[in-house]
């Protein structure tokens, strides 16, 4: 038997890292894809990546720029972050400074750099995307939770921004998610307005992960960048829009008031990952460059057939009681179990985590608690992914109908083209329904 690292060697983790694993999201995907394998039919509602392909001119420029090899600036590549600034001049009416961005390999990379050079404390309002609280502890933060509820919209609400930053010394840092995972929440100008006020009054330091800015959507999403410029680091990237997650390829925006954020990051940037991938930079650059209009009739397309799966979701769970707030944009929302609370404890469930294995079990359904978002254990909402469905497919039957701009998507669409996701909802509903059955 092969001994364990710690018998030969000792501790050798940090002491708060001994219990660290991998992405919770992750994990539990990769779970549920053995389980799957192995022949069982799980309805997979626990991830949140993109049932759509890449964009044809993504790949079509790909192709071309496959050879290209060469390191690229550590900042990325100038003709890529020329694209991204005019992109957010056409759909944020933002001014970005070109010489500000950094292009990395995903969002993701760029927000745990900027954690790792950040100084002062860090405030995860939550639910958070699961990613956000091991990323800071590998940053060696310790942060702090801004809870929200459901009845604010599982928005971050100023005046508990403000109680909490009173009590802390700063400098503060707080990762706010516009659109929200897992929450598919969207914040109006207004609600991003009180922020800022906050914000400016403490001199808050904002990182605005707007990954799902495109897909918010009625196409109303407002950019923090545009309203609070001077303190706001903006994450973005094309995982989500553009359905290139596995691409990992995403971009950070510092102020100018942040300089030193900026060169500390380029700084860290280039002892890790170096670039970007160069040919990837170069197809997207390409793309964003000479195919606008394939690009938007993409964007919106996406935005339609996500508005009405969401929608349907929302409705079908809500007839059996399991409520909650309606997607405004990204994959998600969080319905509440509450109404079966009883029943749950009657079937031996008390917490997030053991009503999701329970569904799971009975009803062939993956769900993640809330507790994974930083909620507590008892909670009983959940994040629901409504992508298990064949998005090229619903692309081209809305093609078929006349495009975006002249057909809307409905109830008998998605129960015609998504029986994969239709099937699943149907397995909850009955699920619940038998729960209070049971416990009559």
């Amino acid at each position: 038997m092969v001994k364990e690292m710690s018998d030969i060697f000792g501790p050798v983790l940090k002491a708060e890292l001994a219990s660290h694993s991998k992405a919770s999201n992750l994990a539990f995907n990769e779970k549920v894809k053995d389980l799957q394998a192995e022949g069982h039919k799980i309805y997979h509602f626990a991830f949140g990546q993109s049932p759509f392909s890449v964009p044809e001119p993504f790949v079509r420029h790909l192709k071309d720029t496959a050879s290209v090899n060469d390191y690229l600036n550590v900042s990325g590549l100038l003709q890529l972050r020329k694209a991204v600034v005019d992109f957010h001049q056409e759909w944020d009416q933002v001014d970005l400074d070109i010489d500000s961005l950094v292009v990395g390999p995903g969002s993701k990379e760029l927000i745990y750099l900027t954690m790792a050079v950040w100084g002062g404390q860090v405030w995860l309002p939550a639910p958070a995307w699961t990613t956000y609280r091991p990323q800071a502890q590998l940053a060696g933060h310790n942060p702090r939770n801004l809870p929200q509820t459901s009845e604010s919209g599982w928005k971050l609400e100023p005046a508990l921004l403000e109680q909490a930053v009173s009590q802390v010394d700063g400098p503060h840092l707080v990762v706010l998610t516009n659109p929200g995972n897992p929450s598919g929440c969207s914040y109006t100008r207004s609600e991003l307005e009180s922020l800022t006020a906050v914000c400016r009054k403490h001199k808050i330091v904002i990182i605005s992960d707007e990954i799902y800015a495109r897909i918010q959507y009625e196409g109303s999403h407002v950019c923090m960048s545009q309203v609070y410029p001077e303190g706001t680091i903006l994450t973005s990237g094309f995982s989500k829009w553009s359905s290139a997650g596995g691409w990992r390829l995403g971009y950070a925006h510092f102020p100018p008031a942040l300089k030193q954020i900026y060169t500390a990051v380029i700084s860290a940037a280039s002892h890790t990952y170096s670039c970007a991938s160069a040919n990837i930079q170069h197809a997207v650059a390409r793309a964003m460059e000479q195919d606008k209009e394939s690009l938007k009739e993409y964007i919106m397309s996406v935005r339609a057939v996500l508005k009405c799966v969401a929608g349907y979701c929302h409705d079908r769970l809500g007839s059996v009681g399991v409520t909650g707030n309606i997607a405004k944009g990204a994959y998600y929302f969080m319905p509440d179990f509450s109404a079966v609370r009883d029943d749950l404890a009657a079937a031996g469930a008390v917490t997030g985590q053991q009503m999701c294995d329970l569904m799971l079990k009975q009803a062939n359904v993956a769900l993640m608690p809330s507790s994974s978002f930083l909620l507590g254990e008892d909670d009983l909402h959940v994040r629901f992914c409504f992508v298990n469905f064949d998005g090229d497919r619903c692309l081209a039957e809305l093609k078929s109908r006349g495009g975006w701009k002249n057909y809307i998507p409905d109830s008998k669409f998605v129960e015609e083209l998504c029986p994969d996701l239709c099937q699943g909802l149907e397995s909850i509903c009955v699920w619940v329904q038998k729960l209070r059955a049971d416990n009559k």
